[in-house]
């Protein structure tokens, strides 16, 4: 069968941490965009000043009402400092019973890239994750947990729209390049012939985008390329599915994937291209067997081309060779 259904327990921590984790967002999101009051003074009278990002302006010279307003922005902004704290001291007590139930998943290095992709804006906007990670939000959207032969994995592979290239100019991505990106998560990341990346321990990052010509680069000198991958840009065209999971580290994160079904198909004809490596095919019509019965029996979903209007023909040509393997 591959999987395993969440017990009971499992079901109420996953249900809580995730719960605990959107109130944290949501708190420090609301924290981030509060701007940041303070007096100054200026040929002997006091002006207030806010600054909102790199954004900087004087609200006027000190008066009643501007005392005022700065008392309850402060108040505003302790009672979240507060909270956020205090969500901060949940998810740190839950991390240790999260891993004790088996529920963290994602491996630690994997998990640390994305939170940093999500912190940069990028998760889902303008990277999304594919690969054998990406099944770790099929489980959790199934209520399941897959079999460690499916979701063994010692790389990530990060699929770059290119469509939204133009948007990624002021992001931190931009600025540093992901090599920069992933070395402040681990400094002992190299760039492997400038199309992937590599740690000391072998793990490796792949940034893919669409078989395209014309493909804008957001590469700079050092950097990694995006490798141009034939089939990429039907995961990009197809829906976006998000999940709250649980990394390895017992901490929560967002993941944002292809669609499930359609993840599925693109695996079974990747698994026939005559430059698949022979090692990986079986792998990869495993995997797609497993997360198409998750997505029929778990998510209510039919492997049906009028269901899929977003699929190209070449996927809707597997549809029912992926019927037969699910559930087998």
């Amino acid at each position: 069968m591959g999987y395993q259904e969440l017990s009971n327990e499992q079901r109420r921590q996953l249900i809580d941490a995730q719960q605990v984790y959107g109130g944290y967002c949501r708190t420090e999101a609301a924290l981030e965009a509060m701007p940041r009051l303070r007096w100054q003074s200026s040929k002997g009278q006091r002006y207030l000043y806010e600054a909102k990002g790199k954004v900087r302006k004087s609200l006027g010279a000190e008066s009643e009402e501007l005392k005022v307003y700065k008392a309850q922005e402060d108040e505003k902004r302790a009672g979240l400092e507060d909270s956020l704290k205090g969500l901060e001291e949940r998810l740190d007590k839950m991390a240790p019973v999260n891993r004790a139930l088996g529920l963290g998943r994602m491996p630690r290095i994997a998990s640390r890239i994305v939170r940093a992709l999500d912190k940069e804006g990028l998760l889902g906007k303008h990277i999304i994750v594919a690969g054998t990670n990406a099944l770790f939000g099929y489980e959790i959207a199934s209520g399941v947990l897959i079999g460690s032969e499916y979701v063994a994995t010692g790389d990530a592979d990060l699929v770059w729209d290119t469509a939204q290239a133009l948007q990624l100019v002021g992001t931190g991505i931009k600025r540093e390049g992901l090599m920069g990106l992933l070395q402040r998560i681990d400094q002992s990341f190299v760039a492997d012939y400038g199309f992937n990346a590599r740690n000391r321990d072998g793990y490796m990052v792949d940034l893919l985008c669409p078989d395209q010509e014309g493909n804008p680069q957001i590469r700079e000198e050092g950097d990694l390329a995006a490798v141009p991958m034939a089939g990429i840009a039907w995961l990009l065209e197809a829906p976006r599915e998000e999940q709250v999971i649980i990394g390895e580290d017992g901490y929560p994160l967002r993941l944002v994937v292809p669609e499930s079904r359609s993840f599925a198909l693109h695996k079974m004809w990747v698994s026939k291209r005559a430059d698949r490596d022979p090692l990986k095919r079986q792998r990869d019509r495993d995997q797609a067997a497993v997360i198409a019965e998750l997505a029929v029996k778990f998510q209510g979903k039919a492997l049906e081309a009028g269901d899929m209007p977003w699929l190209p023909d070449a996927l809707r040509g597997e549809i029912d060779e992926l019927t037969g393997r699910a559930g087998k």
